[in-house]
This record gives structure tokens, C-alpha cells and sequence, in this order.
């Protein structure tokens, strides 16, 4: 039988994004303050997030929104520059490997619901297609998704949306929500499964100055 594991619905991701939205990304991004001094608590405060301790001692920290999502956020060190934040959506999983040929249909009819929930906030996407779309974009930076070669290969991401953000916000992220296929489902030896997620990369600006 498929399992789903999140819990978590399209109108669940829908109100994550409306509260990302009002985060004031160009203080982020410059860095955290340091966990447990007044301005780590009142920045956690302010947007809703609870911690997971002990923090990971290289460069990331998980939280937990108001509505229960769970975001991880990653630096480029130990404690320093905001690089990314993202939030796994959907996960679903076989339970034997006769099932992966469900997990692939319980995929397609998945991402356009989740897609077009993204999309009630955010507005049509930039661009959004599968793996294997000829004009399927490289990323504007290195770090944003798989270049061409990776994604041909693995097939991932298997289908992809992204929002480039309007400059008339200071730090507005690139937004991408994509959707992947484990290696096993391709297979009839092992059972497989499916991830939607949900990324918020720090502008390029951001990334290049450092």
C-alpha cells in the first residue's frame, strides 16, 4: 500500500509560502543571529519558528513553523550566511516494488495540485516542465537546481517550477518547487517513491558577493 508521510496538504503548503513571504529575506541572508542571545529569540519570535535542538554543528538549522511544517535552513558555515531554506511538501512510498508503478500515477496526479496551490500565491511560475523538456533552463546559479547533464541522468528534478523574484523587493528569493522520483520506482526490484518539495534560494546578488 502507499504511504504518504507528511501529512501535509496543498492549501498546507499554500499558507507556507504566504508566511515565507513576509519574512524579511535581506536581513537573513547577511546571517542568523547567534542561538540563544536575545536576537536569535526575537527573530524566531517574530516569523513563528521553533528550533529543533541541538543545532547541527555544520551550517544548518531546522524549525518548525506555527502551522507545524518543518524548515530547514542552510548557511555557508558553521553559524553564518543564510544559503537556502527548503520544506519537504509531500512524500509518498511504496510498500513493495509492485507498487511503483502507482507511486508514478499517484505522482502526475499530485504535482499540478500542488503546483497550481503555489501558484495561487505566488502567480504563474517563470517557467515549469518535466526532466526532460528541451527548454528546460540552466540554473542562474550553480546552486539553485541540476545542470543539464546531472538531470538527464537521474531524471531530476522529474518535474520543476520556479519564481524569479521582482527586483522592487530587496532579497526576495528564487523559488523553486520540484518533484522527484527515487531510482528504485524506475526498477522492479525494490519498492520507490516520491518527494515534493519546496526551496527558497538567496538571490544571486547575495551569493556572488561572497
Amino acid at each position: 500500500m502507499l504511504t504518504e508521510t507528511t501529512g501535509r496538504t496543498p492549501r498546507d503548503l499554500a499558507v507556507e509560502v504566504e508566511g515565507l513571504l513576509r519574512v524579511d529575506w535581506a536581513s537573513v541572508w547577511p546571517g542568523l543571529p547567534e542561538p540563544g542571545t536575545p536576537e536569535f529569540r526575537r527573530l524566531c519570535e517574530r516569523y513563528g519558528w521553533e528550533p529543533e535542538t541541538p543545532f547541527h554543528e555544520r551550517g544548518s538549522m531546522d524549525v518548525h513553523t506555527r502551522t507545524g511544517a518543518k524548515l530547514a535552513i542552510s548557511m555557508e558555515s558553521s553559524w553564518g550566511q543564510v544559503r537556502s531554506l527548503d520544506h519537504y511538501a509531500w512524500h509518498v512510498k511504496a510498500g513493495d516494488a509492485s507498487e511503483n508503478g502507482a507511486v508514478l500515477a499517484r505522482a502526475a496526479e499530485t504535482w499540478p495540485v500542488y503546483l497550481k496551490a503555489v501558484e495561487e500565491v505566488l502567480g504563474a511560475p517563470t517557467w515549469t516542465g518535466p526532466w526532460n523538456a528541451e527548454d528546460f533552463p540552466e540554473p542562474l546559479h550553480p546552486a539553485y537546481w541540476p545542470d543539464k547533464a546531472f538531470r538527464l541522468e537521474s531524471r531530476r528534478p522529474y518535474e520543476f517550477a520556479y519564481w524569479q523574484p521582482s527586483r522592487e523587493v530587496p532579497g526576495r528569493p528564487y523559488i523553486t518547487l520540484s518533484q522527484s522520483v527515487s531510482f528504485p520506482t524506475w526498477t522492479a526490484t525494490a519498492p520507490g517513491g516520491s518527494r515534493l518539495y519546496l526551496e527558497l534560494w538567496a538571490p544571486t546578488e547575495f551569493l556572488a558577493a561572497r
